[in-house]
């Protein structure tokens, strides 16, 4: 007599809901609207970056949508709210601090202020001397 010790795939939740696999989160016409955000965002990493990003709003943070959709799948929220331009990824900060070519650091500018170019290397009169056997 065999017995099997393998238990029946159990339902895993996530704050009591079940998890979906992705298949169930985006079904045929959720993959056309996604490749229309992903002309709208650039490229699949930014756009899933966004729609992580914004999920994790409307979850752990209980931020309001901003679109009026019946769902209540924050990645089709998240979706809707790039088609209709409501988020979009910030580009990053500028750097208030840059070096120089010679390791010098460079000070921030005041705003209405020009910044100078670095100065130039200046050249080099060193001799390189090639040897062929």
């Amino acid at each position: 007599m065999l017995v099997s010790f393998v238990d029946p795939p159990s339902e895993r939740t996530v704050a009591g809901r079940p998890i979906s696999r992705p298949a169930e989160v985006l079904s045929g016409m959720d993959l056309q609207r996604w490749d229309r955000a992903k002309e709208l965002v650039g490229n699949t990493f930014e756009l899933t970056a966004l729609i992580q990003k914004r999920c994790r709003e409307l979850v752990k943070e209980k931020q309001r949508k901003l679109v009026d959709l019946e769902s209540r799948n924050p990645i089709q929220i998240a979706l809707e709210e790039v088609l209709q331009g409501k988020i979009h990824l910030a580009p990053p900060p500028p750097s208030p601090v840059m070096e120089g070519a010679e390791g010098e650091v460079a000070q921030p500018v005041a705003s209405g202020e020009v910044a100078s170019p670095p100065p130039a290397p200046a050249p080099s009169e060193e001799k390189v001397e090639a040897k062929i056997d």
